[in-house]
């Protein structure tokens, strides 16, 4: 029987040759960093460029994907948001196709930036004028996204479509590379209930005005969007990195005080209208991020960016319903576990206000800093509690 080692995604020697054709590579000169059955991020040295693009310094970061999440859609992101804030995005040097073990393959080529570390690893160690600084950095790097002539940077491709109507609108796709890409927020919304792996615990009804989001929880609610709402929020779609938080920032400290170099890990890429961007990041605090801090700042200096329309607010309740009832229906889902019992740490409650999100409750102790520690704790407090250990 072939071990689990065997069957976790690696860089042979024939997706080696496939990537750098004329170079004699081993897997032995690779890096791995992370990887599962379906992907692995290795970093690689070489002495001579593959290709005549290629940057003087060969440090590479290598992914390779075989779930068909489509590198060559993320390249194409990438290189978009790279047109927009050259300093700030990794060069995209080549993406392509080759196969091991009869399955298909697909590699993504970036610089690996040295000298550097994650936001993640010194946020809390900075002090409030370097954290501000990072954060304004990050908002002004979003504003400059949402400046993006969508129409004109991706015509010609399926993401821009022309309506069958008199006016003959063009339209821009709305989704990302996990969920797709639709037409329009109503068959994104659709799609995204579908693609629910368990039971769905909300539903979405057409009403004669338009749509509603309902939980199949009475005290969570629903949310509904007249047909011209769902065609405002069309006009607002922008390019959103759906992931900014701080273990996807690369900084490097200078004259004492640390600067954001590079904005990393765009696999959840996708075109929205801003209050999708600005609401899933209610939903993944306490998973995907576990600084509140970073959370905190991060809304007060972008809430400018979400426009005044009752239907922005809107969106960013209806993720609240969605998210909220999936959660309440989550089980033994270890995760979940683990973020509630975060949330409960660090006393913190839904706002009445959509907008605002997560606040501190009143009377809340001071707010403390999570270490690997502090989070390997409360795992195993959440693997005890659902009986797993």
């Amino acid at each position: 029987m072939e071990s689990v080692e065997e069957q976790v995604l690696v860089p042979d020697e024939k997706i080696l040759s496939a990537i750098f054709p004329d170079i004699d590579l081993k897997p032995s000169s690779c890096n791995v960093i992370t990887n599962t059955f379906d992907s692995c991020t290795f970093s690689i040295q070489l002495e001579t460029a593959p290709l005549p693009d290629y940057p003087k310094v060969l440090n590479l970061i290598v992914r390779l994907e075989k779930s068909g999440k489509s590198l060559a859609a993320l390249a194409t992101f990438q290189r978009l948001a790279k047109s927009q804030l050259n300093d700030l995005i990794p060069s995209v040097l080549h993406f392509g196709t080759t196969t091991t073990l009869a399955e298909q393959v697909e590699y993504f080529v970036t610089p690996y930036i040295t000298d550097t570390t994650t936001l993640e690893d010194v946020w809390d160690t900075l002090d409030e004028t370097n954290q501000l600084e990072l954060v304004k950095t990050v908002i002004l790097a979003v504003e400059k996204l949402q400046k993006l002539d969508l129409t004109e940077s991706l015509k010609e491709t399926t993401y821009i479509s022309v309506d069958d109507s008199p006016s003959q609108a063009t339209k821009i796709a709305i989704g990302d590379l996990q969920h797709g890409f639709s037409p329009n927020i109503k068959q994104f919304l659709s799609g995204l209930l579908k693609s629910d792996e368990e039971t769905p615990n909300w539903k979405l009804l057409e009403t004669d005005n338009g749509v509603e989001i309902q939980s199949t929880y009475e005290d969570i609610g629903q949310i509904e969007f007249s047909h011209a709402e769902l065609n405002e929020l069309q006009q607002h779609v922008v390019l959103c990195h759906n992931d900014l938080e701080p273990r996807n920032f690369l900084v490097r400290e200078v004259s004492g005080s640390y600067e954001l170099i590079a904005i990393i890990d765009w696999e959840m890429v996708g075109l929205f209208p801003f209050a999708y961007e600005y609401g899933y990041k209610d939903t993944v605090l306490g998973s995907s991020n576990l600084s509140y801090s970073w959370y905190e700042s991060f809304k007060s200096q972008s809430s400018h960016l979400l426009p005044d329309g009752e239907f922005h607010t809107k969106l960013v309740k209806a993720l609240q319903i969605i998210d909220n009832s999936e959660r309440k229906s989550s089980g033994k889902n270890v995760g979940r576990l683990v973020q509630h019992k975060w949330l409960e740490r660090e006393q913190v409650e839904e706002s009445s206000d959509p907008r605002r999100g997560w606040v501190r409750k009143d009377g809340a102790n001071p707010p403390r800093g999570f270490s690997k520690d502090d989070q390997s704790k409360l795992e195993y407090e959440a693997l005890e509690e659902l009986g797993y250990v």
